[in-house]
């Protein structure tokens, strides 16, 4: 596992364990080179192979929490206490390694633990000075001057680095964590960001399949099912809120002398372009869709017949004006009328009758009910 994919507070056990080590072993062979009693360097030494017991025990089993609690209980009511009566008590470095331990509390424990130890040590602390006020001999006394100021200054020196560490680890750690979190913060937009467009794509190939489902492959219109469904709700629609509304049936003049003479194909293209040029020349709201092969039912909302006239004439004028690469013309000829009734297949059948009777009268022509 990488060190920045470890969580912080295994990263500090790590630290404040090596700190500890560091410590004992070298409060030990401090002892050991001043020649003092070899008593406290034996009690320094246990208490540094102690430490390396408790951090290869972290090792292997990663108990965190329980571990880190007899980390420092240890050091707090074992190790420090020890060493405050072998080390001379205030007048000697071991006062220093006070404020380090309760660094080492404030980063190893949390909550409700964090306050109990803590209390307890300042009570330890508290219950050694006493013990130092009242019986001054128990502390251990130096050679000389020199050698507490040796220890003294010794002492010092090993706290100042301790907690240079510790600040420098907690401060790395807390800079790697801001950055794991501004990272994810990055991934977390990211993939927001990706999940808006693919909901985008998700909704314009939703439109896509909505569009192809209702649209006649060929001429671009609507197809026949969505034609019948939108001219029954226009019914519906225009009874309800008693609006005029005007309907198409047109069909291509010999459409079948085409696909004789110049093939399907070219009929294909002769509907396509056709149906372009209807949707062209309606207007807006007017909707379209292939009701057969050549077939193509106009539905005009909000429409009377007279204006219907108009637009469907206009129609009708633009696909006769269209000029063919082949040496022949093509008209439409269809059936008008507006509707009076709310049943869909009595108008298709009054719109058929207009449309053939428009081709009786020789096609090109748009025929509507004399009434009208």
């Amino acid at each position: 596992m990488r060190n920045d994919e470890i969580p912080l507070k295994h990263r500090m056990f790590n630290v404040v364990f090596i700190v500890g080590i560091f410590m004992s072993f070298s409060c030990a062979l401090m002892k050991c080179f001043m020649g003092e009693d070899k008593a406290a360097a034996l009690a320094s030494f246990a208490c540094g192979v102690i430490t390396v017991g408790l951090y290869i025990a972290f090792r292997v089993s990663r108990n965190y929490n329980l571990l880190s609690l007899i980390g420092v209980i240890f050091s707090s009511f074992v190790f420090f206490p020890v060493m405050w009566l072998m080390t001379g008590g205030t007048f000697g470095g071991i006062p220093y390694y006070l404020i380090v331990n309760a660094g080492i509390i404030a980063l190893l424990l949390t909550g409700q633990r964090r306050r109990i130890i803590f209390g307890l040590f300042a009570a330890a602390v508290g219950v050694l000075l006493h013990i130092e006020y009242k019986f001054p001999d128990l502390a251990a006394v130096y050679k000389s001057p020199l050698d507490r100021q040796i220890n003294y200054s010794f002492g010092l020196f090993v706290c100042l680095i301790s907690a240079a560490v510790l600040i420098a680890a907690l401060a790395d750690g807390y800079a790697k964590e801001l950055e794991k979190s501004r990272r994810s913060n990055a991934e977390l937009i990211q993939a927001k960001e990706e999940a808006e467009r693919l909901n985008r794509l998700l909704s314009e190939e939703k439109q896509k399949l909505h569009l192809i489902s209702i649209t006649d492959f060929l001429t671009g219109t609507y197809n026949r099912r969505f034609i019948m469904s939108y001219l029954n709700d226009e019914i519906e629609a225009s009874r309800e809120k008693k609006r005029k509304l005007t309907l198409a049936l047109i069909d291509i003049d010999d459409f079948k002398t085409v696909n004789d003479t110049y093939g399907h194909v070219y009929g294909d293209y002769v509907i396509e372009r056709i149906s372009r040029t209807i949707k062209s020349n309606l207007r807006q709201n007017d909707i379209v869709g292939r009701y057969g092969g050549d077939e193509f039912l106009i539905i005009l909302p909000n429409t009377g017949i007279k204006e219907g006239c108009a637009v469907i004439e206009r129609v009708r004028r633009k696909v006769a004006e269209l000029e063919w690469e082949k040496d022949f013309s093509v008209t439409i000829s269809g059936g008008l009328m507006e509707v009076e009734d709310d049943k869909t297949t009595g108008l298709l059948i009054m719109l058929d009758r207009l449309l053939y009777s428009a081709k009786h009268k020789g096609k090109n022509l748009i025929e509507f009910p004399a009434q009208s």
